[in-house]
């Protein structure tokens, strides 16, 4: 039997974190409010993109003069967190650390920093995909999940990982 690495994420060795429904047009769209206004705030036009539970897109807004690229990326960060079940900027780390071979990429596969699973009492309810910026992507996405009144731990996380690392 072949042992799973070090670097495997808590949450595939124990199954916990499943997928759910609940997350609704309505949420999505206060969520997207909230994280616009956080954009403007930072002063970076932004893609923002929310997915359900299967990784398709509920809501998206790409902000007036926000980067073409944005688009993509913010989708696909939305996308990742779903199916991957973590942050998208902790993928990078089990790439580089071997933890995940190349093949496990695929086109859509992000591991730019931005991207949150949309976490409520223990279940992935959906994604959100933040993009246009470094760190304000963070914030951006954390002003979201706050708004939908969902989990910030996986965010602040990243906030205090990123500002650590200072």
């Amino acid at each position: 039997m072949h042992k799973a690495a070090s670097s495997t994420p808590s949450v595939w060795k124990t199954g916990k974190l499943c997928y759910s429904s609940g997350l609704t047009l309505e949420i999505a769209k206060k969520m997207l409010e909230a994280a616009e206004t956080e954009a403007d705030r930072q002063g970076i036009p932004m893609s923002i993109a929310i997915s359900d539970a299967g990784g398709n897109l509920l809501v998206f807004n790409r902000m007036d003069n926000a980067a073409l690229f944005s688009i993509n990326i913010a989708m696909d960060k939305a996308f990742t967190v779903v199916f991957g079940k973590l942050p998208s900027g902790n993928f990078s780390e089990l790439y580089r650390s071997g933890g995940l071979v190349p093949l496990f990429f695929h086109e859509r596969w992000i591991t730019f920093q931005g991207g949150f699973p949309i976490i409520k009492k223990g279940k992935i309810l959906g994604g959100i995909g933040v993009s246009g910026g470094t760190i304000e992507d963070i914030y951006v996405a954390r002003a979201a999940l706050k708004a939908g009144e969902f989990s910030l731990d996986e965010v602040n996380m990243a906030i205090t990982q990123r500002e650590s690392s200072k």
